[in-house]
């Protein structure tokens, strides 16, 4: 018997996962969560085979849930379910750890083979996503300027963008305010620019919005 967790902040997204995987696990255990503190509360107490898990739950350092789901929970695979840009966030989410990356517009029969493969021990990614890893991988350099960022300085560029400040981050990411300073600086040095705004518009460009 699978024992799976869905953290989703939206209740119907949570819904639709549900049924899905119910309709092809029928023995399946599902437990939900809709933010990280009740993900940590979650993973604290139980040990999940998969966790389907959104990039977007508010208060959620995604990298820092990884991390601790790694150390914590070796054996427990994670399978990104956004409607974030996989080419950009699915070569992010794969980096910190994640097993595998869906956009949520993907229909049912795609996610049953996504969690088979995922639960299976291997990789899941679409051909999209394959095709840029390898290309990147092929070209030793990607034609992305957020792709010069290590996972940190990404995570806190996202933060930036959706206008958050320094403090925020900083409690999010349970980072001192002045490393987040000094992430802040090295990002705007790596993607040459001055502000948030040209951060912002960089963004827009190479669709990370």
């Amino acid at each position: 018997m699978k024992k799976i967790l869905i953290a989703d902040d939206h209740s119907l997204v949570r819904y639709g996962l549900k049924v899905a995987l119910t309709n092809h696990f029928a023995d399946a255990e599902i437990d939900e969560s809709w933010d990280g503190q009740s993900m940590m509360a979650r993973l604290k107490v139980n040990t999940y085979d998969l966790v389907l898990l959104d990039l977007n739950m508010p208060d959620t350092d995604i990298s820092t849930i990884l991390h601790w789901i790694r150390n914590f929970h070796p054996d427990t695979r994670v399978l990104i379910v956004s409607m974030n840009n996989e080419v950009v966030f699915g070569k992010r989410a794969l980096q910190m750890g994640a097993h595998g990356y869906i956009e949520k517009d993907a229909s049912p029969e795609e996610l049953i083979k996504a969690v088979d493969v995922v639960t299976s021990g291997k990789k899941y990614m679409s051909a999209d996503l394959a095709d840029a890893i390898v290309n990147d991988t092929l070209n030793r350099k990607t034609s992305n300027p957020f792709d010069e960022l290590t996972p940190r300085e990404f995570q806190v560029a996202i933060y930036i963008i959706q206008d958050y400040t320094i403090t925020q981050i900083s409690e999010l990411m349970q980072l001192q305010y002045t490393s987040v300073s000094t992430f802040r600086r090295r990002i705007f040095e790596k993607l040459n620019i001055a502000d948030r705004k040209a951060l912002v518009q960089l963004a827009e460009a190479y669709k990370l919005n």
